[in-house]
């Protein structure tokens, strides 16, 4: 009998343990989120781009702990690519679901009169800083998304400038002056990777918000949707397009972008 109400007592103060630290998690990951942090129940997003918002290239990588290459999908090894960082309101949330709806976030475009192909890369940081994360580009998990165009390739673009190779990176973001009815607080962000390895597998690009981990879209038509989402466990603070240009736009191009958020079922 003694024996057997030790058992019982050992299950129930590992119980009370396990209580406990969820009680703890949840407590610590809501003093880490502000209102500010929290994704704001806005109907949607509308921004549009020209050639003028491309701010960098060329270049043969984006950032990461080391630099990716953008030509690892193109089967081009020796493309040259013209940089464009958006900043979204709008922030996909996975992890834990006492904290926050499982989310991801729809993003509608329309490319017009791009020349050569866009590729989108997503990058995320957490809030109050700390190590970022951005979509995995090769191997098992990797996703991707490239829109093929067909205008004619336009005149240089000698307003972009070298993007500067290292971690952290820090790039002056295409939207500073509006997105939608706000305005981004600042005119740079800074992704900052811990080590080769880390940040590669919580932000995804995806067709279909059910298939989490996205995949690679090889040939996604000039106006489409897709979703990005998050399957990591600490909490997303902002979210941020990569888009890319392997070829000077004409005068022609423009991209408009519409985001809103989209539960995930």
């Amino acid at each position: 009998m003694e024996f057997r109400t030790r058992v019982i007592a050992g299950f129930a103060v590992l119980a009370v343990i396990a209580v406990l630290a969820v009680a703890v998690q949840i407590m610590a990951e809501s003093l880490c989120m502000t209102d500010d942090e929290t994704p704001l129940p806005i109907i949607s997003s509308q921004m549009t781009f020209t050639r003028s918002d491309f701010l960098y290239g060329p270049a043969e990588y984006r950032p990461y702990a080391h630099p990716l290459s953008l030509n690892t999908l193109t089967g081009d090894p020796d493309g040259q690519w013209y940089l464009m960082y958006v900043m979204l309101n709008e922030t996909p949330q996975g992890g834990n679901p006492f904290l926050f709806k499982v989310q991801s976030v729809a993003v509608d475009y329309e490319f017009t009169d791009l020349a050569g192909t866009a590729a989108v890369s997503v990058y995320g940081a957490r809030p109050f800083g700390g190590a970022a994360w951005t979509n995995r580009q090769d191997g098992y998990g990797s996703c991707g998304y490239f829109v093929p165009g067909t205008a004619d390739v336009g005149e240089d673009m000698p307003w972009t400038v070298p993007l500067k190779a290292g971690n952290p990176a820090t790039v002056r973001l295409s939207n500073t002056h509006g997105l939608g009815p706000d305005e981004i607080p600042t005119g740079t962000v800074t992704f900052w990777f811990e080590k080769d390895g880390s940040g590669l597998d919580a932000l995804h690009i995806t067709t279909d918000p059910a298939q989490r981990k996205g995949g690679v879209t090889r040939d996604a038509p000039q106006a489409g949707r897709f979703y990005l989402t998050h399957t990591g466990g600490s909490a997303v603070g902002s979210v941020y397009l990569l888009i890319a240009v392997d070829r000077p736009q004409p005068d022609t191009f423009s991209l408009k972008l519409t985001t809103q958020y989209a539960e995930v079922a």
